[in-house]
């Protein structure tokens, strides 16, 4: 086809590129109808590449309803594989391992066994990232796939997966197309799409049709000459300037035009020998693309007939040869040779790919025999028992490639078949069982819901019936409908005792009401599981529960009891290799180190979970809870601009709703400090409208309550502060971890029955006892507030010890006691400053000034600190990883930052040292002892 126009449309791809050679994230969504030109416009940017930068192409093939498994990713791998070698594959892999990916492309080897759902295809789904991360790190990267209306869901998920992270990950430029005519209301791309225009770094545009002016050039390179000008009225009008009609009415010039499009796409057939038509068609219903040798199967030709008979349409540019495949030149021309065969025809040719599939495998792409064996027995309309047959193997095949809506999909036939069909093999309940765990690892929530109570609404036996309620609990959690907790605890009762799958249902009830936290109900679950995984020997289920019993008796007080046993579960959940149960343990301890206020070691037990998750290939997935623990136990040390740091990294990693306005919150309560309090009514305003949505927990609810009453209260909006506190009493959530901030932000308010809840609440640990000498000293014993003080040093929380400060030095002033109060301020006020706490300064300035009590001068810079070069704590982390020759990237990953911030930390360091490379950084660390 002859390319003309599009230069704005190439200058768009151009600096899209330009972006991601920058360092910066660059995605393009280009539409437009079937025939205006995307895959040519694609060739066009990319030929100027070829040698610059890495191309990795791959489409969405038409095949059946849903599209196949994987395929523009699949495609994308094996044309790298091809241009590097399986060893220059696997340096790109985490571990010079295949991982996940060898379920892709089986011939670097399957990984062993199927592990958890969820984690499997996060994994992959990380893996493939890190692949591209590292790929780009070479030279520039663009990916391109292709006709993403035609994508299965799986493709579409990771796709959405590259586009959430490509702001933390390495850059590189994602183009997608689509037919924006095919885009029907319903269509499952447009909300997707929506949201990927949503992206700052996403530019969306359509590719409109060429003007007059553009179709006489066009036909005039057609022709080799000026066109003459009824041709050019004729074939404007007929093609309306879409760029592949007018190349097929070119073709007709000077004879009778086709009456309608679809006439036209297929009149070069009909000028082919018959032969060729017949082979033409056979092809059509193979899908856009198909194997020499399976064409060879179902037309029944050897290959010297074959090639014979597909010449002619080679030589007509109907077909193209990729490989040792052919493919229609448009899949347009496919569509309209399908629609225009006969049923029977299409019967018939489908039934002879589908047998020919099952009888030689090996005649589709690896891994996909079943799925498209199913997809044409589906077709034929005949044979419900091959159809259903099939479709249980394509299940199969689906599931162990992770590509669990396709799964579903496959299933769900099945299941609609089973009247015509029973598969003599195994049950409808069992087919049932396995729809709903498919259901669940695709996130198709509602679905699973229904296939349960499709299930339930059957005579069932106990120990099926607790499963199923307590997938209902979990999946209602995540919808936010009631019912969740009632189900769960039905689960547990109705499990027979002696069933092993009653210590996995006994420990989702208690991580549930532990995460309520509804503790005493939460310790007896978490007993009864371990007894339960015991008798059964489950020893994955033993893991978790002893995990959570062990967390549920650290919160209630015992920590150093407890906190051995916590390890000694971290050590088995290792050895055994369930990453689930690791991560989980690492979370647990670093949450109850943090509500012990022990903060560094809660911060070290959060960083462990942050390098597990990233051993695991799941940084990016569970990473952000764990950065989420770190954060917090940052904030509470004083070290705000790590956790910032943290933080931002996470957000860009786009986590679930809830623990992002978790993150949200931790923001907002650095921005509050520091006095940003738009950005904290921004904060503030996010959290809310997530955690008012469905479920809120304790620690969501009341950590965002606490800043939100602080929020009110430097807006001069004390009563609208008392009244969240009076929510807040009064929502039932009492758990003392997080009700003691509440009742201590307060203090200061009018608020009805605070008092007696304050009287009435538990203390556990230094921390709430630390808010209780606060909120009493707050309300009538000022005297206290020396020993506030001392509560929230020995802690190590500079911020609540210099608020505890300014309100000390208040009444020592009150007092008459001068030298205190100086010595008081001037403490407060160094930790202010350190603390870039502009609205606590500005309340030590205003009671120094109007009390006049001076604040005592600071001494000389001690000469230790001027050897440590003004080095925050943060880059002194950097270089201490700087010198061990790590790259930004690697930096990056162990810090749990983006590369660019472990960038500007780099160039800050080489800055403040007054050097020029890493290498003389490193020399200045040792020779300075900075390290």
């Amino acid at each position: 086809m002859v390319f003309v126009g599009r230069g704005a449309e190439l200058a768009v791809l151009g600096k899209a590129y330009a972006r991601a050679r920058g360092g910066s994230p660059a995605t393009v969504l280009l539409g437009g109808e079937a025939g205006v030109g995307k895959t040519r416009l694609i060739a066009e940017f990319a030929a100027p590449l070829t040698g610059e930068a890495w191309l990795l192409p791959g489409d969405c093939p038409q095949v059946g309803e849903n599209g196949l498994a994987f395929a523009p990713f699949t495609a994308m791998l094996r044309h790298l594989m091809r241009k590097i070698g399986a060893d220059g594959f696997l340096r790109l892999l985490p571990r010079g391992e295949p991982g996940e990916v060898g379920r892709l492309l089986p011939l670097l080897g399957r990984p062993a066994g199927d592990g958890d759902p969820a984690l499997t295809q996060a994994r992959l789904f990380e893996e493939i990232l890190t692949l591209f991360e590292n790929l780009a790190e070479d030279r520039p990267l663009v990916i391109v796939a292709e006709d993403v209306h035609w994508s299965d869901r799986s493709s579409r998920e990771l796709l959405d997966f590259l586009i959430r992270n490509q702001q933390a990950a390495a850059a590189f430029l994602l183009v997608v197309t689509y037919r924006s005519d095919q885009l029907h209301r319903t269509h499952p791309l447009r909300p997707v799409l929506a949201e990927w225009d949503r992206r700052p770094w996403a530019t969306r545009m359509e590719l409109s049709r060429l003007s007059r002016g553009e179709v006489v050039r066009q036909l005039r390179g057609l022709l080799g000459g000026e066109p003459d000008p009824a041709v050019v009225e004729d074939v404007f009008r007929r093609s309306e300037g879409n760029p592949l009609f007018v190349e097929a009415l070119s073709a007709g010039a000077g004879a009778p035009v086709p009456a309608s499009i679809r006439d036209l796409l297929i009149t070069p057939l009909d000028r082919l020998p018959s032969q060729t038509r017949r082979v033409v068609q056979a092809a059509a219903v193979g899908g856009a693309r198909v194997g020499h040798v399976l064409m060879r199967t179902v037309t029944g030709l050897d290959d010297a007939d074959l090639t014979e008979a597909l010449r002619p349409a080679v030589s007509a540019n109907l077909l193209l040869i990729e490989d040792d495949m052919y493919a229609f030149r448009h899949a347009l021309i496919q569509e309209v040779l399908y629609d225009d065969m006969l049923p029977g025809e299409r019967g018939h040719l489908h039934v002879r790919y589908a047998e020919a599939l099952e009888r030689d495998p090996e005649l589709a792409p690896l891994g996909r025999a079943a799925y498209e064996s199913a997809l044409h027995w589906h077709a034929a309309k005949r044979r419900p028992s091959k159809t259903l047959a099939a479709a249980r193997r394509a299940a199969a095949e689906a599931a162990a490639s992770l590509a669990h809506a396709e799964q579903l999909h496959m299933l769900l036939r099945v299941l609609e078949l089973w009247e015509q069909a029973p598969d003599p093999a195994t049950s409808r309940a069992d087919v049932l069982d396995e729809a709903v765990r498919a259901a669940i690892a695709a996130g198709e929530n509602a679905t699973a819901i229904q296939l349960v109570e499709t299930a339930l609404s059957a005579d069932v036996d106990p120990a099926r019936a607790g499963w199923l309620m307590a997938h209902r609990g979990e999946l209602r959690h995540l919808l936010g409908i009631p019912g969740d907790l009632d189900d769960l605890r039905e689960a547990a009762r109705v499990t027979p005792r002696e069933h092993p799958a009653r210590a996995t249902v006994l420990n989702l009830l208690a991580n549930r009401l532990l995460t309520i936290p509804q503790e005493a109900e939460g310790r007896v679950a978490a007993r009864e599981a371990l007894e339960a995984a015991q008798a059964v020997g489950d020893a994955k289920a033993e893991v978790i529960a002893t995990v959570n019993l062990t967390y549920a008796q650290a919160r209630a007080g015992d920590l150093d009891a407890q906190l051995p046993h916590l390890i000694d579960a971290q050590a088995t959940a290792r050895r055994m290799g369930d990453q689930g149960a690791l991560l989980h343990a690492y979370r647990c301890e670093a949450d109850v180190l943090q509500g012990a206020g022990r903060y560094a070691e809660a911060a070290e037990a959060a960083r462990q979970g942050l390098a597990a998750a990233t051993r695991s290939g799941l940084a990016r997935t569970a990473g952000p809870t764990h950065a989420g623990n770190l954060a917090e136990a940052l904030i509470a040390l004083g070290r705000w601009d790590e956790a910032a740091e943290i933080v931002e990294h996470a957000l860009h990693l786009t986590p679930t709703p809830s623990l992002r306005a978790y993150l949200t919150v931790l923001v907002g309560t650095i921005a509050l400090a520091r006095g940003d309090l738009g950005a904290a009514q921004d904060a503030a305003a996010h959290a809310r409208e997530v955690f008012t949505r469905g479920t809120s927990y304790a620690q969501d609810h009341l950590l965002l309550v606490r800043m939100e009453v602080d929020l009110r209260k430097a807006q001069g909006r004390t009563a609208d502060a008392a009244r969240l506190v009076e929510e807040a009493l009064s929502s039932g959530k009492t758990s003392p971890r997080y009700l003691w901030p509440v009742i201590e932000a307060g203090a200061s308010l009018p608020v009805p029955g605070l008092p007696e809840t304050a009287a009435a609440l538990p203390v556990i640990g230094p921390v709430q006892e630390a808010h209780r000498l606060a909120y009493t000293a707050e309300t009538g014993r000022p005297d206290l507030w020396p020993c506030v003080t001392a509560a929230w040093t020995d802690l190590h929380q500079p911020y609540a010890q210099a608020l505890a400060l300014l309100r000390a030095a208040e009444h020592a002033t009150e007092a008459g006691d001068r030298a205190s109060a100086s010595s008081q301020l001037t403490e407060a006020a160094r930790e202010a400053d350190r603390l870039r706490a502009e609205p606590l300064r500005a309340r030590i300035e205003r009671l120094a000034r109007l009390a006049r009590i001076p604040l005592i001068a600071q001494g000389e810079t001690d000469p230790a600190e001027e050897r440590n070069f003004d080095l925050t704590p943060r880059e002194r982390e950097v270089l201490r990883l700087l010198t061990d020759g790590r790259t930004n990237r690697q930096i990056a990953e162990e810090l749990f930052i983006s590369v660019k911030t472990a960038g500007a930390h780099v160039s800050n360091i080489l800055a403040k040292l007054g050097v020029r490379s890493r290498v003389q950084a490193a020399t200045a660390a040792y020779r300075h002892e900075l390290i």
